[in-house]
């Protein structure tokens, strides 16, 4: 396991500059908004974005799944036709992870919209397949978003049930920690996870309990109450090797610059990895 830069942590949406920013704080892995990467691209060729990543001896740890699964039918058709070879391109970085969230609750009934979004999920699978993608998806946990009409995924024993119902032999888990502590799971929950189902892992911090905490006002790992060294700890053994994203959503600006903020959670992640592995 390896800290991962993610954009929520910077001020910026400017490719080379965050990837600058990116090796000068020491990380290997960053997530990217895809779109970033294609702008670049249209403006100076796939080649020379392909230069500015291992020029900085960086990886794309994942890409965003670039499919609206909430369109009508001819939008989301629309969207998976381009899929195959925006994933081609995102492999060109280093990407071998797609994800994208599930909702919490919904104002459709749950028998159509899960039956819907399963077959879409299946193919957008089936399409990351040729290309060694896997599909990583996230439940999402805080109370707040649970007012709509009916409960749908909320915690990882939902997602393992929806799961199986998608079907596909490269989709997973992507698990944040933030999720987690709001669904009040536990370490052991985890340990019930293979390797390959785990995709990817974000990390960051609440000072709130659970049931309070509120999915906009994130805090850099360290600064909070989650348990994130047993959270860690129990995805490396369960067999866990991939990158660490601190993705810290929020509303208000956080403390301090983006190189700041990126070093600290560069630096703090090193700590709590070294921990979580037994290293310390």
């Amino acid at each position: 396991m390896k800290p991962c830069l993610h954009p929520s942590l910077v001020e910026m949406n400017e490719l080379e500059a965050y990837l600058d920013l990116a090796a000068h704080c020491g990380y290997e892995w960053v997530d990217v908004p895809l779109h970033w990467i294609q702008q670049e691209a249209e403006k100076r060729g796939a080649s020379r974005v392909e230069d500015m990543f291992q020029s900085r001896r960086l990886q794309l740890a994942s890409f965003g799944l670039p499919v609206n699964l909430y369109a009508d039918e001819a939008d989301y058709v629309r969207d998976l036709a381009l899929l195959s070879e925006r994933a081609a391109f995102a492999v060109r970085v280093g990407a071998v992870r797609c994800t994208t969230f599930l909702w919490p609750s919904i104002d459709e009934r749950p028998v159509p919209y899960a039956a819907r979004l399963a077959r879409r999920l299946r193919q957008c699978a089936v399409t990351l397949m040729p290309h060694g993608v896997r599909l990583g998806l996230e439940y999402v946990g805080p109370h707040h978003l649970r007012n709509k009409a009916y409960p749908f995924i909320q915690n990882l024993a939902d997602l393992a049930v929806f799961l199986e119902a998608v079907g596909a032999p490269n989709v997973g888990y992507l698990l944040d920690s933030f999720h987690w502590y709001t669904a009040e799971e536990s370490t052991d929950d985890l340990a019930l996870l293979k390797p390959e189902q785990i995709v990817h892992v974000h990390v960051n911090d609440a000072v709130e309990e659970p049931s309070l905490a509120h999915d906009q006002k994130r805090l850099l790992p360290g600064e909070g109450r989650i348990p994130l060294v047993p959270f860690l700890q129990a995805l490396y053994e369960a067999g866990y090797r991939g990158p660490v994203s601190a993705e810290v959503l929020h509303q208000e600006p956080l403390a301090g610059t983006s190189e700041q903020r990126a070093q600290t959670a560069y630096d703090r992640l090193i700590e709590m990895i070294a921990n979580a592995k037994g290293d310390c």
